[in-house]
């Protein structure tokens, strides 16, 4: 029989939260996009790409008519997600 599941606290660090308020004034959506970027990390956060000779992590998600991609850095531990810092992604060209 498996263990108890715990999936790890979701930290909105101050830069984090800083940027969020910016970026929500222009993204549609961001608080769906956030949903579901915040389910992942809490409970896979390792499946994400690490930003090479750094402590961090990426998350990208893909944009939608009406919601666009986001890139967010983060870290963690065995507890936690700690979010650092979150931008629209560029649009692709």
């Amino acid at each position: 029989m498996a263990g108890e599941f715990n999936a790890r606290e979701i930290v909105e660090e101050k830069t984090f939260d800083a940027e969020k308020h910016r970026v929500a004034k222009s993204a549609k959506r961001l608080d769906d996009i956030l949903f579901g970027i915040t389910w992942v990390l809490s409970r896979k956060p390792e499946s994400f790409p690490k930003v090479q000779g750094l402590n961090l992590y990426l998350a990208k998600t893909d944009g939608a008519p009406d919601a666009p991609a986001v890139n967010v850095w983060f870290n963690f531990d065995d507890e936690k997600v700690y979010l650092l810092y979150i931008e629209l992604a560029a649009d692709p060209e």
